[in-house]
């Protein structure tokens, strides 16, 4: 019996650009070097970037990252919000990165060789559910001017005081995608 075995770095890197090559996908930003995998999005409401990264031995980095910025009137709402979204969430770590993007992170263990991209098409598709699943709430806040900023606070303090619903728990499914870019 021939036991199957877990990727290196080097071999999960080449195995995920040659998969997402076979699924049609173009315009991949490869950086060979560092491991890592950047592909633009454009969804019916937004547009953000896709990053794959291959850093610590036997896992892998998965990261939805915004394309809009957080306005410096609305950084202070946006991260305390984001902060409340991330709140028992273990799968996912919700962030606004340094430069004012929203961002989901996801770690995942490097499978065997034999149901590698199958599990990292899963992976793929859990964090860009759990990107979509908050991001235009994140947006309607980063878009909102100056003189609505004390209306909208209300509806915030509301939402930040409302128990938090694990995204697992929600029964919509709020993004529909097809791998083929």
């Amino acid at each position: 019996m021939v036991v199957d075995e877990a990727l290196t770095l080097d071999e999960a890197y080449k195995e995920t650009v040659a998969g997402l090559e076979k699924l049609g996908w173009k315009d991949l930003h490869l950086d060979s070097g560092r491991r890592g995998i950047n592909a633009s999005f454009e969804g019916e409401k937004d547009i953000w970037e896709l990053l794959i990264h291959f850093q610590k031995k036997g896992k892998f980095g998965i990261s939805s990252r915004s394309k809009w910025k957080v306005q410096n009137n609305t950084s202070d709402l946006v991260q305390h919000l984001v902060e409340k979204i991330n709140q028992n969430n273990s799968k996912h770590d919700f962030r606004m990165n340094d430069n004012g993007s929203f961002e989901v992170k996801t770690s995942a263990d490097i499978l065997e060789r034999y149901v590698f991209i199958d599990g990292m098409k899963r992976a793929m598709i859990n964090n860009i559910k759990a990107y979509e699943s908050y991001a235009s709430m994140v947006k309607r806040f980063v878009n909102i001017g100056p003189e609505y900023l004390e209306k909208e606070t209300e509806g915030f303090r509301a939402l930040v005081n409302s128990k938090f619903e694990s995204i697992d728990n929600q029964e919509e499914q709020l993004i529909r995608l097809d791998l083929q870019k």
